[in-house]
């Protein structure tokens, strides 16, 4: 990374010319905040250099602003979470019309509040998240990012998992950690628990209560938004979901039972029973997150839906077992259960297929990719005492849960799969 304040503008610069060219060579738009400017980039999958420039714009430009702007900012916390949390709870975006304007009056008699808090909330959002527009005083509009928002309910899904879900719990964490912290982790000690007043796992509340089961198909919806939608702007389709394929090869398993374990409402095995008829599936998890799940006619015959808990022994057996993001949500010995748990079902030669980040060492990954990492990481500690690994985390944590799973291959899917800046695919064979 450049030092100087002049070579991060050169380095900005000089990767801004590479996308400019691709732009113009390919006819495409420029990034835009305006209302009408394009959701991503259209940068191809067969142009990574263009790709690697802009990334290497964000990380200079991030390092250049946060020189200017000196240490002393670092040190004052802002206060998006409560921005972000009044557009979600009052569904803000839907009451912002496509194409027209509305007042902060009008909004604010909408959400039974008073006027200028609502001018305090949006103009806070306007200013430091691009949501929403003034275009002259009093007056709003939407800016691109809203009207993404408003139009699309599956992405509002997971902006509501981060602004009500996630900041509601958020400024317990260090309550939670006084309270609990000097003990081994437990899924139900944990900001989540203080926030919500439970004394049950975040995943088990989800499914114990008439509000915890409308959280929980709430949150289902969320883990769909994430698959289809990418953090990244580059391409269209480049979200978890769509690049799922690239991730590994799918192909050599060829006539396969496969059972996605915690697989919520079937996106990914939908996804990939389009692409490879020879593959079956079996789609698991808590009966609210696959409650109303919806598969093409097409592929009835080839994906089924069984309830099932983790944390109880397996039953269906299976040539491959997918498991993907779900150790992360929990503490080192409830992830040795899990795969305890999957033993009875497996058959010598059984792989499983774990997506799940696998961290490099601090100070080896980009700034950006860093800051994100980090960012997922203290996420897991909030809600459910989870936490983003170590690759000699994984190793102590199957050779734990039975001397019979043997470490395959574990291959970065960064930017394969982009399901995170540390991800990776752990092929784990049962012999």
């Amino acid at each position: 990374m450049p030092s100087s304040l002049t070579q991060l503008a050169e380095a900005v610069l000089k990767s801004a010319k590479i996308l400019d060219a691709y732009f113009e060579e390919h006819n495409l738009p420029q990034p835009s905040f305006a209302p009408d400017g394009p959701a991503d980039f259209g940068i191809s999958n067969d142009a990574p250099h263009v790709e690697q420039a802009r990334v290497e714009a964000v990380e200079a430009a991030q390092e250049l602003s946060d020189l200017l702007q000196g240490p002393i900012t670092f040190l004052r916390p802002i206060a998006t979470g409560v921005s972000l949390q009044a557009i979600s709870r009052w569904d803000l975006t839907s009451k912002v019309p496509v194409g027209g304007e509305t007042t902060y009056a009008a909004l604010a008699s909408q959400c039974n509040i008073q006027e200028q808090d609502m001018k305090r909330l949006l103009r806070y959002a306007i200013s430091h998240g691009r949501l929403f527009l003034e275009p002259r005083p009093g007056v709003v509009t939407h800016s691109l990012a809203s009207r993404l928002l408003s139009e699309n309910p599956l992405l509002k899904d997971g902006y509501w998992l981060m602004a009500e879900q996630y900041f509601t719990a958020a400024p317990n964490a260090v309550l939670a950690l006084e309270r609990w912290g000097s003990t081994p982790a437990e899924p139900n000690h944990t900001a989540f628990n203080i926030a919500f007043n439970t004394d049950k796992a975040a995943y088990e509340f989800m499914s114990a209560t008439p509000e915890g089961r409308a959280l929980g198909k709430r949150f289902a919806m969320a883990m769909t938004s994430f698959a289809r939608f990418s953090s990244r702007p580059s391409a269209p389709g480049a979200g978890r979901l769509a690049r799922l394929p690239e991730a590994y090869d799918w192909g050599k398993l060829g006539a396969r039972k496969v059972v996605d374990v915690g697989g919520s409402r079937g996106a990914d095995a939908i996804h990939l029973a389009m692409l490879y008829p020879e593959l079956t599936f079996v789609v698991q998890d808590l009966p609210p997150m696959i409650e109303g799940a919806e598969v093409p006619p097409e592929l009835k015959d080839r994906i089924s839906f069984v309830p099932y808990s983790f944390f109880t022994a397996q039953t269906v057996a299976a040539d491959v077992y997918i498991i993907k993001q779900c150790f992360h949500n929990w503490p080192d010995h409830y992830c040795v259960r899990i795969l305890q748990n999957q033993v009875p079902a497996l058959r010598s030669g059984a792989r499983l297929i774990v997506i799940d980040s696998v961290v490099p060492p601090p100070g080896t990954m980009s700034l950006i990719d860093e800051r994100n990492v980090r960012a997922f990481d203290i996420m897991m500690l909030t809600n459910s005492s989870g936490r983003e690994r170590e690759e000699e985390d994984w190793h102590k944590i199957f050779k734990a849960a039975d001397e019979r799973f043997r470490v395959n291959s574990i291959k970065s899917a960064h930017t394969k799969g982009d399901f995170g800046p540390a991800s990776a695919i752990i092929e784990v064979v049962f012999e």
